[in-house]
């Protein structure tokens, strides 16, 4: 099964590149309407990859999950497949 990830790092300016934030998104409607809101496109037209998440696109992901992110951090999004 296929899935989004989403992970958050510190700027490049904070000379840290350890993970902050890691999130997997294995509901398939939530998939969906990431893939929306990322690519334009449905979730199965998805390629692999990581795409940054901009600021505008982050805020519909936390009112598609029901959440806010923590502050400070950048944001990607990428596919994951379960093995």
């Amino acid at each position: 099964m296929s899935y989004f990830s989403i992970t958050g790092f510190y700027p490049d300016d904070r000379n840290d590149d350890s993970l902050q934030f890691e999130m997997d998104i294995k509901n398939a409607e939530q998939n969906e309407m990431l893939a929306q809101i990322t690519e334009g496109k449905s979730f199965g037209e998805v390629g692999p990859g990581e795409l940054e998440i901009t600021n505008a696109q982050l805020r519909e992901i936390g009112r598609v999950l029901g959440m806010e992110f923590p502050a400070g951090l950048e944001y990607y999004i990428g596919t994951c497949v379960d093995a």
